[in-house]
């Protein structure tokens, strides 16, 4: 009789992740990137306990291609207590990780040196990982091996047990934006005789199927991932072609909040602020991260109340952005306008530095960034509206 076998499968776990400017004092380190890498400690921690036989990472171990020492760091030695506990592990890269140019090289390549005992499938060709006293195969493919003129075939093998592990979007998953390098996955990757599909990339745990399963991220990295429960599953495989029994294992990490929007017709700055900091309040939360949407405000009572917002805050939560409806304070993934208006491109510009740039550097470049981009792209305007304004009188 086959014995039951335990498997932790986490994904996204996006070291290096930053965000915010908030800087820790110990450290000198930006606090989300802490956080992110306790998350991975965390779950670290919990695979310790939980007497798993093989664990197994669904991509996206980095948050961009060219890790920082620390962040390298911080995968090697919470990775090592695998190791040191007798643990097998898989792990493959997902779009974050992989490289746009495929002569560049990564860091794995590295990383293999300093974790010899983990299985890196990081490259561009499914690889097939057997474990014989787990009676399991392991058909490991990278975000690498989507990116191929010819997509990936894997084939269970028979009279065992068949895992594959993969990073990508199932077909008609709901997701909240594209993401630049996201592959979607093939009916082959799905396929149902596999006895578990193990996902990385959408960030909210849950099952795709009868035997596919996404992990979930390991931490929120934006306000995409509001809805997302970060920790990681643990599935257990019982006789080839049963059913995977998949158990969700949350962990702790910093809150996040969205409160109710606040009309601002006929308030002053001060008012709206106080109104708004009292929500805030009220949450009981002062590690959390908190968003609000303010509603009917001119730009400059919106802008005065964030300053209030931003010097008093910190008595109540940990982080609260004031935003205007145009900011997108969450898109859910497939949404689109149905009115026909056409996108506020400064809206547009606005929130991509907020959610973009300012997560990869330095508050100096974001002002630059910001001044010369918001110049460029107020020029772009202009001379659309110019040719507009010419083709509407020739109509």
């Amino acid at each position: 009789m086959t014995r039951p076998i335990r498997i932790a499968h986490l994904a996204d776990t996006h070291l290096g992740y930053r965000a915010l400017h908030r800087i820790d004092p110990a450290t000198g380190r930006n606090q989300r990137a802490l956080d992110v890498e306790a998350a991975y400690t965390a779950v670290v921690d919990d695979i310790l306990r939980q007497e798993v036989d093989l664990v197994v990472h669904g991509g996206d171990v980095f948050h961009h291609t060219r890790p920082s020492w620390g962040s390298l760091g911080h995968f090697v030695r919470q990775t090592r207590r695998l190791v040191e506990a007798g643990l097998p592990t898989v792990v493959i890269a997902g779009n974050h990780d992989t490289p746009r140019l495929r002569t560049s090289g990564s860091a794995f390549s590295v990383l293999q040196l300093a974790l010899p005992d983990v299985r890196l499938v990081t490259e561009y060709d499914l690889e097939e990982v057997p474990y014989p006293d787990l009676d399991l195969l392991v058909t490991a493919v990278p975000h690498g091996a989507l990116t191929n003129p010819n997509p990936p075939t894997p084939y269970p093998q028979a009279d065992r047990r068949n895992l594959l592990l993969t990073h990508g979007l199932v077909p008609g998953a709901i997701k909240r934006r594209n993401e630049p390098g996201e592959e979607e996955l093939s009916g082959a990757l799905l396929d149902p005789n596999f006895d578990y599909v193990a996902l990385g990339h959408y960030h909210v745990w849950g099952a795709q199927g009868h035997n596919a399963w996404y992990s979930g991220s390991t931490e929120r990295t934006g306000w995409g991932d509001l809805d997302a429960t970060p920790g990681y599953v643990v599935t257990t495989l019982g006789a080839p072609g049963e059913t995977p029994r998949v158990e969700h294992r949350p962990i702790a990490t910093r809150p996040m909040r969205l409160l109710a929007p606040v009309p601002a017709e006929g308030m002053e700055a001060r008012e709206l602020a106080d109104l708004i900091l009292g929500q805030a309040a009220a949450l009981r939360l002062p590690d959390a991260m908190v968003r609000v949407r303010v509603d009917g405000a001119a730009r400059p009572t919106r802008r005065e109340v964030e300053a209030i917002v931003r010097r008093e805050a910190a008595s109540v939560v940990w982080s609260l952005e004031v935003r205007a409806p145009t900011e997108g304070v969450l898109t859910i993934f497939g949404e689109r306008p149905t009115d026909g208006a056409a996108p506020d491109l400064r809206a547009l510009f606005d929130a991509f530095v907020e959610e973009e740039v300012t997560a990869r550097h330095d508050a100096a470049f974001v002002a630059a960034f910001r001044e010369r981009g918001g110049a460029v792209l107020s020029e772009a305007i202009a001379a659309a509206e110019a040719v507009a304004t010419t083709e509407d009188g020739a109509a």
